[in-house]
């Protein structure tokens, strides 16, 4: 069985040049991503995008150090801190649910495919214990003035801060992720940090197989 994190959010992992398409004319640049038919065009940082808002208005209202409690999964808490910098580029997304299946059929599972914004900025995440202290770039996904979400898979051999995987025992796995992802909303700030753990493949070819373990680190 392979488990992976994924969704339709697009642009909320990995930073601008992971999942973003070129700009282009509404209807020339065309995604199909986690359950939403997505069109994306850039824009610039003041134009008014058809949401009613530009870039510079969301990242307006999303700027700035914002901090929340956090809590280690494996007990203790911490203060965590989350910064957005300078906007680096706009897009103006254009989403809708993907048909599929007989006769063009909806998928089962829901998704949002809510028309927004996706901003590249550069990101700031720090805990007050010392874990965390990373930049990093990311994209954040803005469907509202005053709302904006981002994910982001760390770097563990990047690391700043002194955050090492104790939750599972990496020797056991293949190969060890963990995820940052949050919201911005406000003056406030909200997020998880998570993982999984993949295990060594069994079996070769079309029958091979890979399984992964989800395990929690923190909450803030």
């Amino acid at each position: 069985m392979s488990v992976g994190l994924g969704g339709c959010v697009s642009g909320e992992g990995g930073g601008p040049s992971d999942d973003t398409a070129p700009g282009g004319q509404i209807g020339g640049v065309h995604v199909e991503e986690g359950g939403c038919d997505e069109e994306r065009v850039d824009i610039g940082a003041d134009d008014v995008s058809p949401l009613g808002f530009s870039a510079r208005d969301a990242l307006s209202a999303l700027s700035g150090e914002r901090s929340a409690p956090l809590a280690w999964s494996k007990g203790g808490s911490t203060t965590a801190t989350v910064a957005a910098g300078e906007l680096v580029a706009a897009r103006f997304v254009r989403s809708t649910v993907a048909k599929s299946g007989p006769g063009g059929a909806e998928p089962a599972v829901a998704v949002d495919c809510a028309d927004h914004l996706q901003l590249d900025v550069p990101l700031a995440f720090s805990t007050e214990d010392g874990a965390f202290d990373e930049s990093f770039a990311v994209t954040l996904r803005v469907p509202e003035v005053g709302a904006g979400r981002f994910f982001h898979r760390i770097d563990l051999d990047a690391l700043q801060g002194s955050y090492e995987v104790t939750e599972v025992d990496p020797t056991e796995f293949r190969e060890v992720f963990v995820y940052l992802s949050g919201e911005l909303t406000g003056s406030a700030v909200s997020g998880t940090i998570s993982g999984m753990a993949e295990d060594h493949p069994v079996g070769t070819g079309p029958e091979g197989s890979v399984s992964a373990q989800p395990f929690s680190v923190a909450d803030f």
